[in-house]
């Protein structure tokens, strides 16, 4: 098109001198993907400590050693590469695999109870230990057990006797 404007002689040559110097200037500009540093492994891997497997009981993404985590990596790559932020990163890893990749349970709803429920716990088990503690301390001594006088008349002779040179062994 630009040719045969140039042909019919309606465009002028400073025109096209300043339409040249504009493509070359919009064809040279570097994109905002190419403009960025690669993302390193070290980037990956901060964004995969705070993600755990959802196929593995308590592993964490960078540590994980299974195909499914190497994509998921990967796919980490790729969304820093595209500019996504690490929060926009969880966000579309908790939408995929649900709130569980977070390895923690989020802090709201009736999920406050797994953040509650540990404290609790150990502060009633610390208030009954020291409940038992000052019960066990106050508690009087009780009296040896004597037995009155007036069943010892109740023993036979034999028994009496018998008690009494125990009595005197001890003395």
């Amino acid at each position: 098109m630009i040719f045969r404007l140039i042909r019919r002689r309606t465009v002028s040559w400073p025109q096209i001198v300043l339409a040249s110097a504009l493509v070359t200037l919009v064809l040279g500009m570097p994109t905002a993907s190419l403009a960025q540093q690669p993302v390193t492994a070290e980037q990956v891997n901060a964004v995969a400590r705070e993600l755990w497997c959802p196929l593995c009981n308590s592993v964490r993404l960078d540590t994980c050693e299974l195909k499914a985590c190497e994509q998921m990596r990967e796919v980490i790559a790729e969304k820093l590469a595209a500019g996504a932020s690490a929060d926009e990163i969880r966000a579309y890893f908790i939408e995929q695999y649900g709130p569980q990749v977070l390895g923690e349970p989020p802090r709201q709803g009736f999920n406050w109870l797994a953040w509650v429920l540990p404290f609790a716990a150990v502060i009633l088990g610390a208030a009954w230990v020291f409940y038992i503690l000052r019960r066990w301390t106050r508690r009087p001594r009780a009296a040896p057990a004597v037995a009155p006088a007036s069943h010892l008349s109740d023993l036979p002779a034999e028994q009496l006797s018998r008690l009494q040179e125990e009595l005197k062994k001890i003395d």
